[in-house]
């Protein structure tokens, strides 16, 4: 299982006991996975996520804590459609809903970045909103050179509040745009390691802290084994030393006469 899966799979199985980090984790996740839509006049709330077991915790959390019903809808893999994805979808309360958590301001108006309950709220819920947004559209990557934390987010003002989120925890992240798309980045292997743990994804850290280590040893003997090559080629080049031709009056001689003019 990639390190991207392993994540979500162990976020999506952890028992959080806090609503307010509850209602964090479903506000962050709807507004990175999904959006809200008008609908023969209604708004609706959507959210698509790539695992069957993360739709399912969205769809229980929305109902035991606003007790809205929500609909999963299966999209197979098909076309340009590489992989198997679930919609998860509140059409009759979609409105309700998105007051509640925060993606509607007083006034109607959709919410840019994260809701300010989460932004202003506890130390757990800033976790939480990490927790949902790499739910959403986090990856993983394997542990080496060019290993990255990263989160795919709707818009700059949600990448600047998740980058203040993670400030919140002590985790330095930034926000830059990819391919027109914007992103927040933790490439340091530590700040890696304590977000994940914050995440609440113990398990799959001390997995990539493992593998980490083991690539770092393995650069280490490479490297030497690189230098101990290098030295042995350069022992190969000066050795062995000039044959003596004679004495050293013999070798000013030879000098001499190879210096001289060719006698006809």
């Amino acid at each position: 299982m990639a390190m991207t899966a392993e994540v979500k799979d162990e976020l999506s199985r952890l028992v959080v006991n806090s609503v307010t980090a509850r209602r964090a984790e479903v506000a962050s996740l709807l507004r990175f996975a999904g959006g809200l839509h008008i609908v023969a006049g209604r708004v609706v709330v959507e959210a698509e996520v790539d695992l069957g077991i993360i739709a399912r915790r969205l769809r229980k959390d929305i109902y035991d804590l606003y007790g809205y019903n929500a609909v999963v809808h299966v999209l197979s893999a098909s076309g340009i459609r590489k992989n198997t994805r679930y919609v998860v979808r509140v059409a009759a309360d979609g409105e309700a809903l998105a007051r509640q958590t925060g993606l509607l301001d007083l006034r109607g108006r959709p919410v840019r970045g994260l809701p300010a309950q989460v932004v202003g709220g506890s130390v757990g819920d800033a976790e939480a909103a990490w927790r949902g947004a790499f739910l959403a559209h986090g990856s993983l990557t394997e542990p080496g050179r060019s290993s990255a934390l990263e989160v795919s987010c709707p818009g700059p003002e949600a990448a600047l509040a998740l980058v203040g989120a993670a400030r919140r925890l002590g985790v330095s992240a930034k926000a830059r745009e990819v391919r027109g798309s914007d992103r927040v980045v933790v490439r340091d292997g530590e700040a890696i390691g304590a977000l994940l743990t914050r995440m609440g994804a113990q398990d799959t850290r001390l997995t990539w802290e493992e593998r980490r280590m083991r690539r770092e040893v393995r650069a280490t003997a490479n490297r030497l084994a690189n230098f101990d090559d290098a030295n042995l080629r350069r022992s190969a080049i000066t050795w062995p030393p000039r044959a003596s031709c004679g004495s050293s009056t013999a070798r000013r001689r030879w000098r001499s006469w190879a210096g001289s003019p060719t006698r006809r």
